[in-house]
């Protein structure tokens, strides 16, 4: 007849099961750590191993530019300035403190407080993307605004303005692994920027799209208006003396007139991937 072991030989049994269990999971949480921990050197290795790049976008008024290089910025953990939101906020600052008389711009007066106007960008958690801020005050709304794109192009053209946002620019994106659009990024504020993307779009759809992004936040807008705005924004853009508007002898070219954003998009990364690896 079979017989059980004794209660002393079958606790030691028991307790030795117990010690062999724990150290089988001890086992399997130290390989799983070791897994882990070996992941994410690899990852770490991936990311190292793409460098960080300076994106500079330009192109003319209303052609996707910032909407493009936000959605980048995100995709790719960059930092995104906006430059055209930058004279827009000069622009505002000018409204707001009177430095225009109708069309006719102070610059003398503008000249002396052209160092007190501080512009930054903040992240906007609801958006995702970032917020333009004057003087410590999100203006995002505000800036784009007909009355403030009818103005911002005289502005622009002035010398010492372009001087000072070019230096808080350059401040801005000392290191590498950024992406900022405007008109003269890379003719001026970054000449040696590794991919430099030029972006146009025929003045009738760029006048549509303007038109669509303004009522959908509701603010009135006049098609017939903000074409002519368009085409005067060009005119002023590629004429000025300082900086002009103009494609950069090694920048690509994007013509995104019929071209969805989905597409626009594709193309958008295949070129970082080209250059960034």
């Amino acid at each position: 007849m079979y017989s059980f072991p004794s209660l002393p030989l079958f606790i030691r049994l028991f307790n030795f099961f117990n010690s062999f269990v724990l150290v089988l999971l001890l086992l399997t949480a130290n390989l799983w750590l070791i897994f882990k921990f070996t992941v994410s050197l690899a990852n770490k290795s991936d990311e190292l191993n793409m460098k960080k790049i300076t994106i500079a976008i330009d192109g003319f008024s209303s052609c996707g530019k910032s909407t493009m290089a936000k959605d980048l910025a995100r995709e790719v953990g960059y930092i995104y300035i906006d430059s055209g939101a930058m004279y827009r906020a000069v622009t505002l600052y000018s409204i707001e403190n009177g430095i225009f008389d109708g069309d006719v711009i102070d610059t003398e007066r503008l000249k002396k407080e052209i160092k007190d106007i501080h512009i930054s960008f903040r992240l906007n958690k609801e958006t995702g993307r970032p917020d333009t801020y004057l003087n410590g005050v999100n203006v995002e709304n505000k800036i784009r605004s007909m009355e403030v794109s009818s103005k911002v192009s005289p502005i622009s053209t002035l010398d010492f303005v372009r001087e000072a946002m070019v230096a808080q620019q350059q401040a801005m994106g000392n290191e590498k692994g950024i992406v900022m659009d405007g008109r003269d990024i890379g003719t001026t504020v970054f000449p040696d920027a590794e991919l430099k993307i030029f972006v146009t779009a025929t003045p009738e759809i760029r006048a549509q799209r303007r038109y669509d992004e303004l009522k959908a936040k509701g603010q009135a807008a006049s098609f017939d208006e903000i074409l002519e705005n368009v085409k005067q924004r060009d005119y002023i853009d590629q004429n000025r003396e300082v900086s002009p508007l103009r494609k950069a002898e090694d920048a690509l070219l994007l013509d995104n007139t019929d071209l969805s954003i989905e597409e626009q998009k594709k193309w958008l990364f295949e070129q970082f991937n080209k250059v960034s690896k």
